[in-house]
């Protein structure tokens, strides 16, 4: 019996000789585990895309316009940025439309998720008509997320495929170019949510822009050719013989009312505002050429009553005289308001 234990006692032995070397060397030859880090989570960056295919019923009197256009986002994370995005210039609220392409965001095989929304509404944009019939507009989208600060959501512009339908057509206006900025839009205030903190408050925004401007030909035929025909019409009556004054008041009287009522059919087609236009400065000057051809005319008419005319060839050297002189100050004025009206 005791060799029996005597034996087991020395095969256990060896077991354990033959075991514990082996574990010993596996646990040595393993590197140390390093404890893992929790990386702190960044805001969600959203490429956000844009593309107009329709604007119309541009109105400068309500300063609004309406547009149709495809707005996508692209994202990574959890939160679906297209639910939160809101269009913050919309002045009716009730006629914005805002339709899915997909019933839920499709996913790329990169991992990326997708959604499209095609909107449709009127949109604010103060509209500046300082160079009227001249003037060019910015047509402004603006949106931000209405709900996730800029810590959790932060916008990007999608510049390699956003841009502007190539048959965009404004009736009465050209349509130039567009741009897209994305930027934070920043609340003095945290709108009463305590959630974001005590101070203000950051939201991730995106502005599309484009620009359009009426044709020169508008300016041209509509608004300038009218005016010359007066101006012509008021020149001419200085080329009549000085002795035909009848004729030559008629003539200047005629064009100066018809210059007040030129200038109030287009004016009556503008908002009040509290500036004068780009073509009302061109009407002062038409005015005052216009007055100066008055004058003119009834100073020579009263010199010839009074028979101090008796040289009617010295006065139709001042007609012809005054005639250059009003063309020329009537061009340099052209050049002279056209560089300094912005």
């Amino acid at each position: 019996m005791q060799m029996m234990n005597h034996m087991r006692f020395l095969l256990l032995a060896g077991f354990l000789t033959l075991i514990l070397p082996a574990s010993i060397s596996a646990d040595q030859g393993k590197k140390p585990e390093k404890p893992s880090v929790v990386q702190p989570a960044g805001p969600e960056i959203v490429d956000v895309g844009v593309w107009p295919t329709v604007i119309y019923n541009l109105d400068v009197h309500s300063n609004t316009f309406y547009m149709t256009a495809y707005v996508w986002f692209i994202w990574r994370g959890d939160i679906d940025p297209s639910e939160t995005a809101e269009l913050i210039n919309n002045v009716e609220s009730w006629g914005l439309t805002k339709v899915k392409t997909y019933p839920k965001p499709i996913t790329f095989p990169d991992g990326r998720k997708y959604q499209c929304l095609r909107i449709e509404g009127r949109f604010f944009q103060p509209f500046s008509l300082k160079r009227f019939p001249l003037e060019h507009h910015t047509l402004t989208l603006s949106m931000e997320n209405n709900t996730y600060t800029v810590d959790k959501i932060i916008y990007r512009l999608d510049q390699k495929n956003s841009g502007i339908d190539p048959g965009i057509n404004i009736p009465g206006w050209s349509v130039k170019s567009w741009s897209g900025l994305a930027g934070i839009h920043h609340f003095p205030t945290n709108l009463g949510d305590q959630t974001v903190g005590i101070g203000g408050s950051d939201y991730g925004s995106i502005t599309f822009k484009v620009e359009v401007t009426r044709p020169v030909n508008f300016f041209l035929w509509k608004m300038m050719l009218p005016v010359l025909i007066v101006l012509i019409a008021n020149w001419t009556a200085l080329l009549l013989h000085p002795s035909q004054l009848a004729s030559r008041v008629a003539m200047t009287g005629t064009a100066l009312l018809t210059t007040v009522f030129l200038e109030q059919g287009y004016s009556s087609n503008l908002p009040e505002v509290n500036y004068l236009v780009l073509m009302d400065k061109i009407y002062v000057v038409v005015y005052l050429l216009i007055i100066a051809s008055l004058v003119q005319v009834v100073i020579q008419g009263a010199l010839e009553k009074r028979h101090l005319l008796n040289e009617f060839k010295k006065a139709q050297w001042v007609d012809k005289i005054s005639v250059v002189v009003q063309a020329v100050a009537f061009i340099l004025a052209l050049i002279f308001i056209n560089a300094t009206t912005h």
